[in-house]
C-alpha cells in the first residue's frame, strides 16, 4: 500500500493500516528523535511515542495526497524534540534558581550541600519511576498542567488521570521517605 492508501484506510478506521503506517515509519522517527536528542535513546523512545500519539488525532486533518507522510511525521517529531529540549531546559533552570535561592537563603555550606543533596534525591526518585509516572508528574507540576489537559494529552478520563496522580505520588512519596531513612 502507498502512503496514501494508508492514510486514506486510517482515515476510514482500518487499524490495520494505522499498524503499517507505525511499523513503516517507527524506526526513522526513532532514529530521527535519537539524533537531535544526543543519543538519548529513552527520550528518543518518549518523542517517536508523543509523534505518533499526535499523528493519530492529527491524521484525520491530513490530505492523502498531500504530501510526504514520513516527511509530515518528521515534522511532528522535530516539534515533540524541541518541547522536550524546552521542557528539561526549564527543569535545569528551575532546579539550577531552586537552588541558587536556597544557597543564598543558607548561611552555612552544611545547609547549602543539604540543599543540593536534596535535589539530587528528587531527582533519582523521578529516574526510578515508570514513563507514565514520571511523566504525569512532570505535566503536574513542572508543566503545571491542569488534570484535563493531562487527560486529553493520555486520552483518558480525568478521573483516570487522578487516580494515576495519586499512584503517581504515593509512589514518588513512599521513594522518598525510604531515601530519607537510607540517609539518616
Amino acid at each position: 500500500m502507498t502512503d496514501a492508501d494508508l492514510v486514506r484506510a486510517i482515515q476510514a478506521g482500518d487499524q490495520t493500516a494505522l499498524e503499517t503506517l507505525y511499523q513503516r515509519y517507527l524506526p526513522s522517527i526513532w532514529r530521527y528523535a535519537f539524533s537531535q536528542l544526543s543519543g538519548n535513546a529513552a527520550a528518543a523512545e518518549d518523542v517517536a511515542s508523543e509523534t505518533f500519539l499526535a499523528a493519530v488525532r492529527q491524521i484525520g486533518r491530513l490530505a492523502p495526497e498531500g504530501g510526504s507522510v514520513g516527511g509530515w511525521l518528521i515534522g511532528i517529531a522535530r516539534h515533540k524534540a524541541q518541547d522536550l529540549r524546552r521542557k528539561a531546559a526549564r527543569l535545569a533552570a528551575a532546579l539550577d534558581q531552586g537552588a541558587a535561592d536556597a544557597a543564598a537563603a543558607a548561611e552555612t555550606p552544611a545547609a547549602a550541600l543539604e540543599t543540593a543533596e536534596l535535589r539530587a534525591c528528587v531527582g533519582r526518585i523521578m529516574d526510578g519511576l515508570d514513563d507514565e509516572e514520571r511523566q504525569i508528574l512532570e505535566w503536574k507540576y513542572l508543566d503545571d498542567l491542569p488534570v484535563r489537559n493531562i487527560a486529553a494529552r493520555l486520552g483518558r478520563t480525568e478521573k483516570a488521570v487522578e487516580a494515576a496522580l495519586y499512584r503517581a505520588r504515593q509512589t514518588f512519596r513512599a521513594a522518598y521517605e525510604r531515601a530519607q531513612r537510607v540517609r539518616r
